[in-house]
């Protein structure tokens, strides 16, 4: 059979990719790593191998002469077999262009992306959504997550005690020392990775969070649950919003409620797919999906009104407007359905390729319907009796449509001037109603559009957001500092959210669904003012200190939350890879927060204000463990990595006090015992106590399990249970 390989590999590449595309568009990713396989596979859009079979042919494949790789690089190799096509070709990771083959690059990269749902992130997405009902292979056993655990001290009940995760229970707690069971809960199978115990609200709570993506926290006098936050679990492909609230369509099928301050809960029954498209009109909501439904909601109950069958393939597109509902996708066909009876009405022809986009609109008093494809063209048709009323070619593909009020000042614009549409594809230009092309607003490739009738919005594959106010000639919105710069039409991307895939307004408020599964509500001037959905990566590091929870994930980004009730707070987003820990501490008269990781770069931020404070370099390997303190009667931050070293570093400066080597392995878990006294537990099983800041050995406690957690009590938990350390001795400077 005709089909396209490509695979990736190198000493810089997490494991090793192998995409398979053959021309029956059932595409199959595989991705080999140290923890184990892991693969995926999806059906593709009709449109994917046309357009690989043109680029290829377009670049001379398969007669390409590419140098020789330099050893030890990223490698791409390409092979294909299809007749005259039939070949192969390696080559170093940017010696696409000069090969003339970045074109085939950029739809097999966006391939990569999408067959793996997100999850395999190296590659750029800059395509509209072309892979569909993606899944993992079901022969495959789940990657091993490790023997899991984590652990932290606190009060249970006003006396010491400590809680414990191990696999299969999402935690435990003891009380202090005679490791009585105090309570215990276990509500998932997905592996805790971080727990944390304090006092919040004047409850005693314990916070858990682990690779379900969920930070669930408990009363641990009750035993009541307080609050779970959850998201979707993949990708948010579509967003609509009305009334101050926000509905989601996830990549799991899962439609969601959203307020700025978290998920309401999820609506109606799980789709048999990813949800592609959702819109809200009055009570009524619509979503379509890849399980080809159009599934019809009414907001005032929740309940199901109408399940619409009839589309072959996805469905990518819905609206709603006039008593009617229409919905588009992989048929190439226009669906138009009576909204109160779910009758279908007609169908409309004229793409040659997957309708991407819908939206009603009015052309000379009459109700009408525009529709945009991957083909790049634009229809419009009369919805009550099918009549072309217009079409023209918007560019090479096209992947959202909507509307914009006429060009004019606000002032002077009229209510019956004619309305504008707006595609966005490979670029975003702005149409007359019989396809006269009005204006390019920019040549970036945008995957979403939506509009409030003042303000027009953007979306990229790249995550970068962008604005215009149709009312002043489609100007740029003015910028975010009061107009003491120039104005910019763009917003630039959060580096941890995937491309923006959908987009929606609700009053005031832009609404941003990303692949990576977040949805932010956007000031459209002032930027990020709530980001209501949790981690998009396991969550790795918890603290809490009163009634503020710290997370740190391994989607890159801190976050802050009202312990009590799960009220997001602030989201932190400085690193460029996942946070493994937090802690939080005392500068002066603010609280600190400070977090490392993957990236290795250790930073502070204001707890008050989301602030960063500093960024301090320095660690050569991953850093797993931090803790605040006091020396000399300052404030300090130890951090611990992977290599060992604890450098102790001011915690306003970050000035280096003392940097310990001596700790072999992993560096775990720290702890300062009173002043001047550093714990330091490590993965050989030992805890070490160190007298500071002149670094000397205060002593040592051979554990025989990787300590979890550290007490001021001179207490350590191990996956096994509880040991006492040895109390630290006397500084030799100390007079006896």
């Amino acid at each position: 059979m005709s089909h396209v390989r490509y695979r990736l590999t190198g000493m810089s590449f997490p494991g090793a990719v192998d995409l398979t595309v053959p021309a029956d568009g059932r595409a199959r990713l595989e991705h080999a790593r140290a923890s184990g396989l892991r693969a995926w596979t999806a059906e593709l859009d009709r449109a994917v191998w046309p357009w690989l079979l043109d680029a290829l042919r377009a670049s001379g494949f398969p007669e390409v002469a590419a140098p020789a790789p330099v050893p030890g690089s990223t490698l791409r190799e390409l092979s294909m077999i299809d007749g005259e096509l039939t070949g192969s070709v390696l080559f170093g990771w940017d010696d696409g262009g000069e090969l003339g083959l970045e074109p085939a690059l950029r739809i097999l990269d966006a391939l990569v992306h999408q067959v793996s749902g997100g999850a395999v992130r190296e590659t750029a997405n800059e395509l509209p959504r072309l892979a569909h009902r993606s899944a993992p292979d079901p022969t495959l056993p789940p990657p091993d997550p490790g023997s899991p655990a984590a652990a932290a001290f606190g009060t249970v009940g006003g006396l010491p005690a400590y809680a414990l995760s191990r696999p299969g229970r999402t935690f435990a707690l003891y009380g202090l020392p005679y490791e009585e069971e105090l309570g215990a809960a276990t509500v998932t199978d997905a592996p805790t990775r971080a727990i944390a115990l304090g006092a919040a609200g004047g409850r005693e709570i314990v916070a858990t969070g682990g690779d379900d993506l969920v930070i669930r926290v408990w009363d641990t006098g009750t035993g009541q649950q307080l609050h779970a936050a959850a998201g979707h679990d993949g990708p948010v492909l579509a967003v609509t919003a009305a009334g101050g609230l926000i509905y989601t369509g996830g990549a799991d099928g899962v439609l969601r409620v959203w307020d700025a301050a978290g998920s309401l809960g999820s609506l109606a029954d799980r789709h048999e797919g990813a949800i592609n498209a959702v819109r809200a009109h009055g009570t009524l909501l619509v979503a379509g999906s890849d399980d080809g439904m159009v599934r019809l909601t009414d907001l005032s109950n929740g309940r199901t009104l109408h399940s619409l069958y009839g589309h072959e393939g996805w469905v990518n597109a819905v609206a709603t407007g006039d008593g009617l509902v229409a919905s588009a996708g992989a048929d190439r066909l226009v669906r138009i359905w009576d909204a109160g009876t779910g009758q279908e009405l007609r169908a409309l022809e004229g793409h040659s390729s997957s309708v991407t986009g819908l939206v009603f609109l009015t052309v000379a008093g009459r109700p009408a319907l525009a529709s945009c494809a991957l083909d790049g063209r634009v229809t419009i048709h009369d919805p009550h009796t099918g009549t072309l009323l217009a079409e023209w070619r918007s560019g090479d593909w096209a992947a959202d449509i909507t509307t914009a009020a006429p060009q004019g000042s606000a002032t002077t614009a009229s209510a019956a001037a004619p309305e504008r549409l707006v595609t966005a594809g490979d670029g975003v230009r702005v149409w007359a109603v019989d396809g006269t092309l009005v204006r390019e607003l920019t040549d970036s490739v945008a995957d979403a559009v939506a509009t409030d009738g003042t303000l027009l919005a953007a979306g990229s594959p790249d995550g970068t957001l962008r604005s215009w106010r149709p009312a002043d000639g489609f100007r740029p919105r003015a910028s975010a500092d009061g107009g003491t710069t120039a104005p910019s039409d763009s917003i630039p991307a959060a580096p941890t959210d995937g491309g923006i895939t959908s987009l929606a307004f609700d009053g005031g408020s832009l609404v941003c669904g990303t692949g990576s599964g977040t949805v932010r509500v956007h000031d459209p001037v002032g930027g990020v003012v709530a980001v209501p959905t949790p981690h998009t990566g396991q969550v790795l590091a918890l603290a809490l200190d009163g009634d503020l929870l710290v997370s740190g994930g391994m989607d890159g980004t801190v976050r802050t939350w009202d312990a009590t009730s799960g009220r997001p707070l602030r989201r932190l987003t400085a690193h460029t890879a996942g946070v493994t820990c937090v802690a939080t501490g005392r500068s002066g008269d603010r609280v600190v927060i400070a977090s490392s990781g993957y990236d290795r770069v250790l930073r502070t931020w204001d707890a008050a204000t989301g602030r960063p404070l500093s960024a301090v370099h320095g660690h050569p390997l991953p850093v797993y463990a931090l803790a605040f303190g006091t020396v000399g009667g300052r404030a300090v931050l130890a951090s611990g990595s992977y290599d060992g070293l604890v450098p102790v570093r001011d915690a306003e400066t970050g000035e280096d006090v003392v940097v310990l080597g001596g700790n072999p392995g992993t560096v775990r878990c720290l702890r300062f015992l009173g002043p001047d006294v550093l714990a330091v537990g490590c993965d050989d099983g030992t805890v070490r106590l160190w007298h500071l800041p002149d670094g000397v050995q205060a002593g040592e406690t051979r554990l025989g399990a990787v300590p979890l957690a550290l007490s001021g009590d001179l207490y350590a938990v191990t996956q096994n249970g509880l040991s006492r350390l040895t109390p630290p001795e006397p500084h030799p400077a100390t007079p006896p």
